[in-house]
């Protein structure tokens, strides 16, 4: 979904758009360009390609217990072995990235003449509270805008190995 930038920020985004394809061209400041996206804007911004997304090390530090397995099989007489470790961390993980009120959106920023590039958004959901939303610069791809999140949140329980589930286990 192509959307029209005011006539009025029309250059700082063909800045932005060079400033990713030539290195040698300044990197301009997107505040402008950000503050539109959350006012006018803001409907393609939720609307980008988008990821619901979990924190794995705030996810793990909170659940990934034995005693979260005894607890929900309602014994502490049962021995814990890592596929039962396994399946309860990828059911939970798919439950939270399901109900996740987090998002990584890659708001494609388009102009006239010019490729276009994708503006890094992360939306932390508050609840009732609301919404919080964060900027960061601009990338070549969508796939670039998901990738820098890669090792701190997860998208897909399936990106997650088992050994990684497993490490972050405690075990008592």
């Amino acid at each position: 979904m192509a959307i029209e930038i005011p006539e009025s920020l029309r250059k700082l985004a063909e800045d932005t758009i060079k400033s990713v394809f030539d290195k040698n061209f300044p990197a301009p400041d997107l505040k402008p360009l950000h503050d539109w996206y959350e006012d006018d804007g803001w409907d393609h911004v939720v609307m980008s390609i988008e990821a619901g997304c979990v924190n794995l090390k705030i996810l793990a530090a909170d659940y990934f217990h034995d005693y979260a397995i005894s607890d929900e099989l309602g014994s502490d007489d049962i021995e814990i072995t890592d596929q039962m470790r396994l399946s309860y961390a990828r059911k939970l993980l798919d439950k939270k990235l399901e109900e996740s009120m987090d998002g990584i959106q890659a708001v494609k920023l388009e102009v006239p003449s010019l490729p276009p590039v994708f503006l890094d958004c992360f939306i932390h959901g508050q609840g009732q509270y609301g919404y919080e939303v964060y900027w960061g610069k601009a990338y070549k791809s969508a796939q670039e805008v998901l990738d820098i999140y890669k090792n701190i949140w997860v998208t897909y329980s399936r990106d997650v190995g088992d050994e990684d589930l497993l490490k972050r286990w405690d075990r008592e």
